[in-house]
């Protein structure tokens, strides 16, 4: 695999703010240097020159970089312990608070496995027509996978024994279908779905959302990106509106600790203060 330099990085950076106007300055300089390479080398590329003019050329292949830079590694139901605490006790606090009003967002979501997670337990719980869900993505190839429930079949397995791991009610095979070789899952359970790209450094947040889903994305920014997002959350949250982040995550800047109450650790969830 081609090692990136600190230099050839940061013209990469440089060549995307100054073509697209998108700023990747301050993402974690090592993760993001990860990522490039992994699509250098994915795509067979020779040298960093070879990506630069790609993506100075080619406005349809930024959308598909954007889609590759972005994705991570998960699974649905990703840490069951915090979807028995999503099924078992927030999401029921949440609609028997608010009901038809109650809105979820899931800011910069890449391949949809946290958001079906979601309306698989709405679904399951009765209430995923009471909810209104929102997902915003910096790619369309990222919204269009999103959408057309595409599920790698190497995230099958894990998946599934997260599910039963999570408390799940029914049997896993009920939400997807083999086609074409590809797995996809129902989306008749995200028909009811906002979708938009989404900026969301930049452009302004959806309002009045009572649940965040932000979770195993804050390790790859810095202090500065953090505390940027942690504002643009924050505003999109109503008082006393949850943050959840990874389980390994925390968002121990001082905007978060400021702003934001934690009321589980081990899940890191937290609650913006009124």
């Amino acid at each position: 695999m081609l090692e990136l330099g600190i230099v050839e990085t940061r013209n990469i950076i440089k060549t995307i703010l100054e073509k697209y106007n998108y700023d990747f300055s301050d993402y974690s300089l090592t993760s993001f240097k990860r990522r490039l390479e992994k699509i250098v080398d994915q795509q067979n590329l020779k040298n960093v020159d070879q990506l630069i003019i790609k993506l100075r050329d080619n406005n349809s292949y930024f959308e598909q970089f954007l889609n590759e830079l972005a994705t991570p590694s998960t699974e649905m139901f990703r840490d069951p312990s915090l979807w028995r605490i999503l099924r078992d006790e927030l999401l029921p606090s949440l609609i028997s608070d608010l009901g038809s009003n109650l809105k979820i967002w899931l800011p910069n979501s890449v391949s949809g496995d946290e958001l079906f997670s979601l309306v698989i337990t709405l679904h399951e719980l009765n209430q995923l027509n009471k909810v209104q869900i929102y997902v915003s993505s910096l790619s369309t190839v990222s919204l269009d996978t999103i959408r057309s429930g595409l599920l790698l079949a190497s995230k099958l397995d894990l998946s599934a024994d997260n599910y039963i791991r999570a408390n799940g009610t029914e049997v896993f095979p009920n939400y997807y279908k083999m086609e074409n070789n590809a797995i996809y899952r129902d989306t008749s359970l995200i028909k009811n779905v906002i979708f938009s790209r989404q900026n969301l450094s930049l452009d302004p947040p959806v309002q009045g959302i009572k649940l965040v889903l932000f979770r195993n994305k804050m390790v790859y920014y810095n202090q500065t990106l953090q505390s940027k997002v942690l504002r643009q959350l924050f505003s999109s949250l109503v008082p006393n509106g949850y943050l959840i982040v990874g389980a390994k995550e925390s968002i121990n800047t001082l905007y978060g600790n400021n702003e934001f109450s934690l009321i589980n650790n081990s899940e890191s969830i937290y609650k913006r203060k009124p």
